[in-house]
């Protein structure tokens, strides 16, 4: 490798790396979970347990069974069985609620700052007494009323040659991933684009481009500055990488670790690999194209100007991969933008991880990116040496259009 090359690699990913906002960056997603722990703790240890206060009204015999089972329910039976004592008491905050038991129905009346009172579990409770009420009427036993009541039950399962999963886990998996490799992919593209294009700007700018050209080129400082974020890229995902395997070391053994790896049994380290060369390829023609539009900045001024292509750009594969996640993957729209480069990397990883499309299948989308990578990194080559020394107060976005029809592949 050229010295010129390695050492504008160097210097582009070391003055990162040494920077306190790309280790904000790396460490914000542990601070975010570390946050959101503490405040679910704080939440679960301030939260008010004690037992919600009930009167019930009418029946003995059903308020007899709540009190007898009131630890099961969380709740306290009051000795109040007065309706107009009640609504007295409950006006005045002593008790939490009101049971009013009729028939075939009951009425719960709580007051705004009332403990918690699980009333799916209280209603379900009641139906099962009212089932025994009705048993004895009809002169039915226990098994016969449960054998009518049982309710038919059909399971879903989605199977194919490598694996079976019941179909609702499938779905919610499905759309997990999609929309969660979207949404990361949106965040790392947008980020290292916005460092790339910053690193230009603030060179040309203060007119250090000029000095840096003359000791090397452009075809160097072209190269050496995709080249060394896209190493400090791989340094962050692989910081998560040893992050990850560390959690799983720790967690592995854990009952709901397991139940999670039976969900997600189209995650392997195979398909971690994958994804890793879909976010750095993706990454990369991002790069290039930041490093296209931040050649024709006059200043830092103009860097939001000259990002927003590429934010619209980005945003539609992220909508994209957010609606599959939604709707599903088997739209045949999305299948065909699965294999377009700028696009793929939301759709096609989370399409392997659910068995929608095999890995020849991902290997050629992956091939097909790449070779967009390798063929636009050597027009954009020629963009950048063209325009990193113009200055022009026409708007990016149409220079970019005019450069596009001038220059040739």
């Amino acid at each position: 490798m050229n010295n010129q090359l390695l050492l504008t690699i160097k210097h582009t990913y070391f003055t990162h790396l040494k920077s306190k906002s790309f280790w904000w960056m790396v460490l914000g997603p542990f601070i975010l979970l570390i946050v959101g722990a503490a405040i679910g703790a704080g939440f679960a240890f301030f939260q008010n347990d004690s037992p919600a206060t009930v009167a019930v009204i009418n029946q003995a015999t059903v308020r007899a069974e709540l009190k007898q089972h009131q630890n099961q329910l969380n709740i306290k039976i009051s000795t109040i069985t007065d309706e107009q004592t009640a609504q007295q008491a409950l006006k005045k905050n002593q008790i939490d609620a009101i049971l009013k038991i009729g028939d075939n129905q009951a009425a719960l009346i709580r007051q705004p700052k009332s403990n918690r009172i699980d009333q799916d579990q209280l209603q379900n409770f009641l139906k099962q007494l009212s089932l025994q009420d009705k048993a004895q009427q009809y002169g039915l036993d226990t098994e016969q009323i449960n054998a009518i009541t049982k309710p038919y039950k059909i399971t879903g399962i989605v199977q194919d040659d490598h694996h079976s999963q019941d179909s609702t886990s499938n779905a919610i998996v499905n759309g997990l991933l999609t929309t969660g490799v979207s949404v990361i992919i949106m965040i790392i593209v947008m980020t290292y684009a916005s460092i790339i294009a910053n690193e230009i700007a603030n060179e040309k700018s203060s007119r250090i481009m000029e000095t840096l050209l003359a000791a090397s080129s452009a075809h160097i400082q072209y190269l050496g500055k995709i080249m060394g974020v896209i190493a400090l890229l791989a340094t962050q995902l692989l910081a998560y990488l040893l992050a990850g395997t560390g959690a799983y070391l720790a967690t592995r053994n854990q009952p709901i670790f397991q139940q999670g790896l039976k969900l997600l049994s189209g995650i392997t380290p195979l398909f971690l690999i994958y994804t890793i060369f879909c976010i750095l390829i993706a990454t990369s023609l991002y790069l290039v194209l930041a490093a296209i539009t931040a050649s024709l900045v006059n200043d830092n001024s103009q860097i939001q100007q000259a990002l927003s292509p590429i934010t619209m750009l980005a945003m539609i594969p992220y909508l994209i991969g957010v609606l599959a996640g939604s709707m599903g993957n088997q739209n045949g729209l999305i299948k065909v933008i699965s294999y377009i480069p700028f696009m793929s990397q939301s759709l096609m990883p989370g399409q392997l991880a659910n068995h929608q499309a095999s890995w020849l299948q991902a290997i050629i989308s992956l091939a097909l990116a790449t070779l967009t990578l390798i063929a636009l990194t050597h027009y954009g080559e020629k963009l950048y040496a063209k325009n990193v020394l113009s200055y022009s107060d026409e708007n990016i976005t149409k220079q970019l259009l005019q450069i596009f029809r001038r220059t040739k592949i």
